[in-house]
């Protein structure tokens, strides 16, 4: 065989192994190979891409610069570079990259996802949006892109232009399934619904994989309960959960090394002592259990003019994770043998520099995390002047209103197994438990059921604790226009409502090893 055959074969190996996500192997093959053709930029770019993938960002940037020597105009190594940046939430540089590819060829679809993308990780939706309308007038039967518009305006709660674009997705590509449940997520079926009869049909079709059928279940599970055929409502999201219990495969260990590791470190208040602040933005950390109301005390607050609703930042979690995992890449282990001035330090960095990239000139942001509630002992020693809100709910309400989602968060494994959701629930009951006595007066409780009830009175009451002015917007959230990326998206662009209080009653036979795990 000629080296040219054999050069060849060997980038059809490689794309091979790319396509079948075997990024370990794809760096064995690269290797060699970049030895054996120093000249040839497609076996550095191989590499640089699987480094991506393996989340060595460092590493592919490196190999991806003798890639761009060699080929400085390659939009494909362009892009690689602009992801690797971008990983590394080093979002200037990845912008020159994407806009740089654009400049040399216009209609680089995946330039323009990722650039919005990019906008979208620094809360500019509406550029973000823009970017996708643009790939639009070159990629109009991209059934991806129609998905990715569509959610950005279910996001901002334009359902009819969402599915409008979820709909030319489907027709573009039927199997795309998870846009069947985010049209279930904001539409209310009704017997002989179109869209029922078309999942019904589809879920039959022996070409549906179990991931594609896993989004059909989910939305079938939403369609039913619609209709109050609660029998086939559960049989469909057990279904659905069954599947991604399986995929995920989540234990309970990194919870509880993280709940030992607390209690032993923040066990009394001079624990607990600040350190120097000189942030000056006001934060308000929402906290609690997912589809606990969180959702909606942020769409309450980013109403008032002095607050900008920044979502779910992951970067607390990101920087603790970062000082305190070890075995990362194998089995984590949350371990503090000490908590040292340097380590706060550096979460504190970490946070700030991120929270510094967005754009807003309010006085208040509000990180919505709910999980966060883990760091509270954190986040009092390193941003003192934050306002902590934790919400809770009927924790029956909660366990059944987790089990019907399909979370995007790849943080809640625990959520698709109602033993698993229970047991989370008593973790995060100990958490707050530990960190009410320690330090109770510093948190403001929301009780969901109190809240929506006597709403008015309670939005009054959560301001002052924020030491805000009253603002009537926050009583009027739902004509707030800031993109929502919640399960709640619906919810939260509707005046408030008490239907969902107490709805897991519909499945109360089906629940009891939720109830008995729950009374523990």
């Amino acid at each position: 065989m000629n080296q040219i055959d054999f050069k060849n074969k060997q980038i059809q190996i490689i794309v091979n192994l790319i396509n079948t996500r075997r990024f370990d192997d794809v760096l064995n093959k690269a290797k060699p190979l970049i030895k054996k053709f120093p000249k040839e930029y497609i076996f550095y770019n191989a590499a640089g891409m699987a480094l991506i993938n393996l989340e060595r960002y460092l590493e592919a940037i490196k190999i991806l610069e003798k890639a761009k020597e060699l080929n400085e105009n390659n939009y494909f190594v362009l892009n690689n570079l602009g992801l690797a940046y971008f990983y590394l939430k080093k979002y200037d540089l990845s912008e020159q990259y994407f806009n740089r590819i654009l400049d040399i060829k216009p209609d680089f679809l995946n330039a323009f996802i990722n650039l919005s993308n990019l906008k979208k990780a620094l809360n500019l939706n509406e550029d973000a949006l823009l970017n996708l309308e643009k790939a639009l007038k070159f990629h109009d039967k991209e059934y991806f892109l129609h998905f990715s518009i569509g959610t950005f305006y279910q996001n901002k709660g334009d359902f009819n232009k969402s599915n409008f674009h979820y709909k030319k997705c489907l027709s573009l590509n039927p199997l795309f399934t998870e846009v069947d449940r985010l049209i279930s997520m904001s539409h209310k079926y009704k017997e002989e619904d179109p869209h029922l009869i078309d999942m019904q049909k589809k879920i039959l079709n022996k070409n549906v994989s179990e991931i594609q059928k896993m989004h059909l279940y989910f939305a079938l599970g939403k369609a039913f309960d619609d209709l109050k055929d609660f029998n086939q409502s559960f049989e469909n999201f057990k279904k659905g959960n069954d599947i991604k219990d399986k995929k995920i495969g989540y234990s309970f260990k990194l919870d509880n090394d993280i709940l030992s590791n607390i209690k032993n470190n923040f066990n009394k208040t001079e624990n607990i002592i600040p350190i120097d602040n000189e942030f000056k933005k006001k934060i308000i950390f929402i906290v609690g259990m997912p589809r606990s109301g969180t959702s909606l005390v942020e769409q309450v607050l980013s109403s008032h003019n002095k607050v900008y609703g920044a979502g779910e930042l992951t970067f607390l979690t990101e920087s603790i994770y970062n000082e305190f995992i070890v075995n990362n890449s194998t089995s984590p282990e949350f371990i503090i043998k000490k908590i040292e001035e340097k380590n706060l330090l550096t979460i504190k960095k970490f946070y700030y520099d991120n929270i510094k990239k967005f754009d807003f000139s309010e006085e208040y942001i509000v990180d919505k995390a709910p999980l966060n509630f883990r760091w509270l002992g954190f986040i009092l020693k390193l941003f003192p002047n934050s306002y902590i809100i934790n919400c809770n709910r009927d924790p029956m309400d909660i366990g059944w209103s987790n089990y019907k989602q399909n979370f995007s968060s790849g943080n809640l494994g625990f959520a698709y197994n109602l033993n698993n959701i229970g047991k989370f629930y008593n973790i995060y009951m100990e958490f707050m438990s530990h960190w009410n006595e320690l330090f109770q007066e510093k948190i403001y409780e929301v009780n969901y059921e109190k809240f929506t009830s006597n709403f008015e009175e309670e939005v009054k009451k959560l301001l002052q604790f924020c030491k805000l002015e009253w603002s009537q917007d926050c009583v009027e959230f739902y004509k707030n226009k800031k993109s929502v990326v919640t399960s709640s998206m619906a919810q939260v662009r509707q005046p408030i409502y008490k239907t969902s209080v107490a709805s897991w009653k519909n499945y109360s036979d089906k629940l009891e090893n939720l109830k008995k795990i729950l009374n523990k």
